[in-house]
C-alpha cells in the first residue's frame, strides 16, 4: 500500500457519495473497494459502504459491515438500519443520539423519528 493524502481520500469519498446519489451502485462499489485498499482511511468514510448495501436492500448486511468498524462508529447509521429491518429497537437508539453533541446525528436521528 502507499501513502494517500487527506485530497485523494476525500475525492474518492465525494466519488462514491455521488454515485450512490445517482444510483450508480456499481460505480459506487468500486470507489468503495479503492477507498479500502488506502491508508489511513477514517472509519466514518468507510462507513459509506454500508450504504451500497441499503441501496441493494441488503440491511442485515449493512449491519454485519457496522459492526466491522470500530465502536461507536456510526450509531445513527446503525439505528437506521434497526428501522430498516422494522426492529423495533431503533426507537430506542434514536432517542439515546437525539442528544448528540454531533449535529449530523442529531439531524438525521430528529428527522427519523420524526417519520
Amino acid at each position: 500500500m502507499t501513502l494517500n493524502t487527506t485530497a485523494e481520500i476525500r475525492e474518492i469519498t465525494a466519488s462514491m457519495t455521488n454515485a450512490l446519489l445517482q444510483g450508480q451502485i456499481e460505480q459506487a462499489h468500486s470507489h468503495w473497494f479503492q477507498l479500502r485498499a488506502m491508508d489511513d482511511v477514517a472509519p466514518e468514510y468507510l462507513a459509506i459502504g454500508a450504504f451500497i448495501h441499503i441501496q441493494r436492500g441488503e440491511i442485515l448486511d449493512a449491519m454485519h459491515y457496522i459492526d466491522t468498524l470500530p465502536e461507536g462508529c456510526c450509531p445513527d447509521l446503525k439505528a437506521m438500519c434497526y428501522y430498516l429491518l422494522g426492529d423495533p429497537i431503533w426507537h430506542a437508539h434514536a432517542q439515546a443520539l437525539e442528544e448528540s453533541p454531533n449535529p449530523l446525528i442529531r439531524q438525521s436521528m430528529t428527522a427519523l423519528l420524526a417519520a
